[in-house]
């Protein structure tokens, strides 16, 4: 065997060990457990539609980022969500708040085929923040708002932070629930909004204002 070949077969064995040797990419979901969900309730009140979901731009990756110091953001390689962020959220909220509430979701459906009222919602992210073995938090800035009523509207800001404990898995799961404390927060403002209630949303979604 020439030197050459002998050079390229030992890069190719290198090649391989690193790759047999890498380590696993790990995937997380914003979706809890699936629970024992109830059907809508025989007469909603109202539909829902929950539009896209804007993330923050230095956390809108693949790889989970945490925060390191007072600076320091980190993409951390095999520790990965297992769709875009932005969908993850919008999911995690959409069934958090049809279970909340007991109404149907016409995120795909639109105003059409129901005469039941609809309240779309919007939310934005201002912060997902990711600390390690310390807290999982969530800023949010919402609008639900009718669709057939431009005066039936409400645009409110929300924080929910959860103290989590180490490893990647509890962080995922921190987010969880850090989202179902935001839907929760929501639901009561299109509870309050339906009750023809604008001016009180954010009072009621957040008792502590």
């Amino acid at each position: 065997m020439t030197l050459a070949r002998l050079a390229a077969a030992s890069v190719a064995a290198v090649l391989l060990a690193a790759c047999q040797s890498a380590a696993p990419i790990r995937f997380y979901t914003l979706l809890p457990p699936a629970a024992v969900t109830p059907p809508p309730a025989q007469d909603p009140a109202f539909r829902i539609a929950v539009g896209p979901v804007g993330i923050p731009a230095q956390v809108d990756t693949p790889k989970i980022v945490v925060r390191e110091g007072n600076g320091r953001l980190i993409p951390v390689d095999g520790q990965r969500w297992i769709a875009p962020l932005a969908d993850e959220t919008r999911n995690a909220l959409r069934a958090a708040l049809t279970q909340r509430l007991g109404v149907p979701d016409s995120s795909d459906l639109g105003d059409a085929g129901s005469a039941l009222p609809l309240y779309r919602v919007r939310v934005n992210l201002q912060r997902f923040e990711s600390t390690l073995g310390r807290s999982a938090r969530i800023d949010a800035t919402w609008t639900i708002a009718s669709a057939r009523d431009a005066a039936r509207s409400a645009t409110c800001d929300s924080r929910a932070e959860v103290a989590v404990g180490p490893g990647f898995e509890a962080l995922a799961e921190g987010h969880q629930r850090a989202l179902i404390r935001l839907a929760d927060q929501i639901a009561a403002g299109l509870e309050t909004l339906a009750a023809g209630k604008p001016a009180l949303v954010c009072a009621a979604a957040d008792p502590a204002r």
